[in-house]
């Protein structure tokens, strides 16, 4: 598909959901309804304790050379093509819909190669921050279908410059949010697989066959230079290559480790 028309489905997409397309993805679900403090703080520690402890459990094994690993998501079988709640998911699901199954799967082809632009050393660093820690290669997927989410320019820019992440508002949000959000948006990684079988009446894991089989040659990747390579865990580094990023989240895995502590041992 030409990256424009690409794009284009991007951005109708974005524009179908309004404002919730520069929005942050929330990990709890809050009540509409005004209840007790304490029980929306209970959700939001929750929230936050399960963040802490998949982040404990070490992911860092995730994050591989294993192109099964980085490149590989399938769906498991069940219904998921009647779970896409993500905004601008649900709006890109109703566009590809009117295309053919083959258009459908050459648009999924584009977005890896598009998606594939920001598999970077610098651009992990900027999940691993952004995502609360996470580096594996399943939340580092999701990351970057999140960041395409956003658009052409911020996509393009945060190619060229991760740190310029620092200045979008979904990125913000999620550095002062005292719940946990996201940037990344699984849905969309997905949407395709199930725009193919509402098409086809197939099963949404038999795309993934179907579009490698009509998949073009991927543009060649360039040559990583041993100043690409670093180490991303390595604070100094980080805040040296992406210093605005830096400023903002490590101050609040800072914070958030200080209220977490507060709440487990409150002060007598």
């Amino acid at each position: 598909m030409d990256i424009d028309r690409f794009w284009q489905l991007i951005d109708q997409a974005r524009a179908a959901a309004g404002p919730q397309a520069d929005q942050a993805v929330r990990d709890v679900d809050l009540p509409d309804d005004v209840v007790d403090e304490e029980q929306i703080q209970a959700l939001i520690d929750a929230a936050w304790a399960e963040v802490s402890r998949e982040r404990e459990a070490g992911t860092a094994a995730d994050l591989t050379d294993d192109p099964e690993l980085l490149d590989a998501e399938l769906v498991d079988g069940e219904d998921e093509e009647d779970d896409l709640t993500d905004p601008v998911a649900v709006a890109l699901f109703k566009l590809l819909i009117q295309l053919p199954a083959a258009e459908i799967a050459d648009f999924d082809n584009t977005f890896e190669d598009i998606r594939a632009q920001a598999d970077t050393p610098e651009m992990v660093a900027a999940a691993t921050l952004i995502e609360h820690g996470f580096f594996g290669a399943d939340s580092f997927d999701d990351f970057r279908a999140g960041l395409v989410a956003l658009g052409r320019a911020t996509f393009e820019a945060a190619v060229a410059n991760p740190d310029s992440l620092a200045d979008h508002p979904a990125v913000k949000e999620i550095a002062t949010a005292a719940d946990p959000r996201w940037l990344g948006r699984e849905d969309v990684l997905f949407v395709a697989s199930y725009a193919y079988a509402e098409v086809t009446g197939e099963d949404p894991v038999t795309f993934f066959d179907f579009a490698e089989s009509l998949r073009e040659a991927p543009p060649p990747a360039g040559d990583a230079t041993d100043e690409e390579e670093w180490e991303v865990l390595d604070e100094a580094q980080t805040r040296a290559r992406l210093p605005r990023l830096s400023e903002l989240f490590y101050e609040r895995a800072a914070r958030n480790r200080r209220r977490l502590l507060g709440r487990l041992n409150p002060t007598p």
